[in-house]
């Protein structure tokens, strides 16, 4: 049954990844099935900021869905301020303030539309709950991420300041998840929780004493399509993609291709940053000069089809949910290769991939060396694997999950009817 569905998306963009991309596909899957109400902030780099989605919309008519700009106050603007300079955390407190006049704006479409369901969709972090699960409505929340725990392991090569930076995050997370009343009961006041990972649905279970549905934020979209004619060439082209920053963890790879024996292989690296100078000049001392082509930021087409001639993507980061990149890989047929935690430990397994256990650095190192070296002698292997990728990519695929979001609303309506029976029950019991 098509539902009316009120959606708190924050960031969203036709044309933008990550976050953006991911509320963006969520929007546009579920129109198909379903009436929507999209609340939002941003479509470009600031709170907002939304000349992306203005201009789109402009020249767009999107069936069954009604964007709702919302528009932060002049405080939550200042506050703002301090988040664009680089003082990242001030932004929670901007968004705090955003989230209570997207409720605001809720309440008043409550007043002529009748929502069936209220889905809290993103940004997928816990920190800021949002307020719409007080409207009275079956409340969705999710996907869920940023729960994660960082293995100290992974810090100890990095500089002090992102060592402290990361043990602040892992002390905050424990403190938050553990004493926040607000987030605790936005955990307990939602009829149906979405987490972004295995890990963090057991963080659910473990800290709320509540079930929740295992649905990672990204899925594939559009077709997916092998080339076949990289298979022509004797050279492996490996790929890394993403922001050269130390969470993105670049140097990981870069050691261990370092160690690597065969010679068959180039790496394309995909991305800026501020460590990409640093990071040119450390691949040059490890003698890596010659295997590496940095190909800097480039046009999303034009990154998708490096992608699609690639053989092995190599994701290295030591924070993540469920980066777009990993499922931008196996809708070409890319295997990949993943340190193996959080979302990309999800993801990945024997079918689409190589997963390297966490342990100290030099193990690291060592273990993605030899699982290099193994593939680069075994040209089939490569071959055999894209195939199997590409098979196991359909699980991911936007038919599946609407289905599954389907499953999520009417159980959340469900819920939500059962609940409000067992209280008017229990108040028919008292009054006689």
């Amino acid at each position: 049954m098509n539902k009316n569905i009120l959606i708190s998306a924050y960031a969203i963009s036709p044309s933008k990844g990550s976050e953006y991309g991911a509320a963006w596909n969520t929007v546009m899957n579920l129109s198909t099935r379903h009436k929507l109400w999209v609340l939002y902030g941003m479509s470009d780099d600031h709170m907002g900021d939304t000349q992306t989605m203005r201009k789109y919309l402009s020249e767009n008519r999107i069936a069954n869905v009604n964007f709702i700009e919302v528009q932060p106050g002049f405080i939550a603007k200042t506050i703002n301020l301090l988040n664009k300079v680089g003082l990242g955390w001030f932004f929670y407190f901007a968004y705090y303030l955003w989230q209570k006049e997207a409720y605001k704006t809720a309440q008043k479409l409550l007043e002529t539309v009748d929502i069936d369901v209220v889905h809290q969709l993103g940004p997928i972090g816990y920190r800021e709950p949002g307020f719409l699960y007080k409207l009275g409505k079956p409340t969705v929340w999710g996907p869920i991420g940023g729960m994660m725990v960082i293995d100290e392991r992974l810090m100890r090569n990095k500089p002090l300041t992102t060592r402290v930076k990361f043990m602040l995050k892992n002390i905050i997370n424990r403190v938050q998840l553990g004493h926040s009343t607000r987030i605790k009961k936005a955990f307990e006041q939602a009829d149906v929780l979405i987490s972004a990972t295995k890990t963090g649905q057991q963080t659910i279970m473990n800290r709320f004493g509540r079930d929740s549905y295992y649905l990672s934020e990204q899925g594939i979209i559009g077709e997916m399509s092998l080339n076949q004619t990289k298979f022509n060439s004797d050279i492996v082209q490996l790929i890394w993609c993403g922001t050269h920053i130390e969470r993105k963890n670049l140097q990981l790879c870069l050691d261990a291709l370092a160690q690597v024996e065969n010679n068959n292989w180039v790496l394309n690296v995909l991305g800026t940053g501020p460590l990409t100078g640093k990071l040119k000049q450390y691949a040059a001392k490890l003698g890596l000069q010659d295997k590496i082509i940095w190909h800097g930021q480039l046009k999303r087409t034009e990154a998708m089809s490096m992608m699609a001639a690639s053989h092995l993507h190599i994701i290295t980061s030591i924070a993540e949910d469920n980066p777009a990149v990993v499922f931008e890989a196996m809708s070409c047929g890319v295997p990949s290769l993943t340190i193996d935690h959080h979302g990309m430990g999800d993801v990945i397994c024997k079918k689409n991939g190589i997963k390297i256990p966490v342990d100290e650095y030099p193990f690291m190192v060592r273990s993605i060396a030899e699982n290099l070296d193994d593939v680069f002698a075994k040209p089939q292997f490569l071959r055999d694997l894209a195939h199997s990728t590409i098979d196991y990519a359909a699980t991911f695929k936007w038919d599946k999950r609407l289905d599954t979001l389907d499953d999520i609303y009417s159980r959340a309506i469900r819920l939500r009817e059962q609940s409000t029976a067992c209280l008017v029950a229990n108040e028919n019991l008292i009054a006689l």
